[in-house]
């Protein structure tokens, strides 16, 4: 199995919902669904960086909204409101009264590859978007370290890769990042009815660090 991770977030923005969230999907056959996505992107090729907020990509968003209702894709989603995280001086999501990204962002992937079964599986490939670490380079090595130790323990029977990698090096990790640039958008809005549909091919999870 495949998959391919991207976060989006509110957190400056008090008009509107803060939030942080990471998105995505998750694939067994990444070949055809690379080959797939190739064809969509082609003609936006060439001319400037393929990026979901972009509003020129604005088309080939609804290509990713027709792309994401393929049956072998199963859509990943977790999700947490900044005001419904804990306080407390043991959960250490606050730091000196900010908040921890780093330490919510890494508590959102163990609760993610919790919730996934990934013990079903043999192989596992995990490919998350690359992004500046607080901690520079030594906070980005103690992130990835803290996640294969994760999953090691978690499911000790199967082999699993977690990689950290620019968009730009992988267009699945392209596809993810406007997977997460929808979501955001209707996170954004509070458009339930938008997840409705989707939830019969969604693993989602909601505010989980309470």
């Amino acid at each position: 199995m495949y998959i391919y991770l991207d976060e989006s977030y509110n957190l400056k923005d008090r008009k509107k919902k803060q939030f942080i969230s990471i998105n995505g999907f998750a694939v067994l056959d990444e070949r055809s669904l690379f080959k797939k996505w190739k064809e969509c992107r082609y003609p936006f090729a060439g001319k400037r960086r393929i990026h979901a907020v972009d509003s020129a990509f604005n088309q080939l968003r609804l290509k990713t909204l027709k792309l994401i209702g393929r049956p072998d894709l199963t859509l990943l989603s977790v999700f947490q409101v900044i005001q419904e995280i804990p306080f407390e001086k043991e959960k250490s999501y606050f730091r000196k009264n900010k908040l921890d990204f780093e330490k919510i962002y890494l508590d959102l992937l163990k609760v993610l590859f919790g919730k996934l079964k990934l013990e079903e599986y043999k192989n596992i490939k995990i490919i998350v978007d690359s992004r500046k670490h607080k901690g520079g380079l030594l906070a980005k090595e103690t992130f990835k370290k803290e996640i294969r130790n994760f999953l090691k323990e978690k499911y000790p029977k199967t082999k699993t890769e977690f990689k950290i990698q620019p968009s730009t090096t992988d267009i699945l990790l392209e596809f993810a990042d406007f997977i997460s640039n929808i979501f955001y958008r209707a996170y954004i809005k509070d458009d339930e009815r938008f997840f409705e549909n989707l939830k019969f091919k969604m693993v989602q999870i909601k505010n989980p660090l309470k």
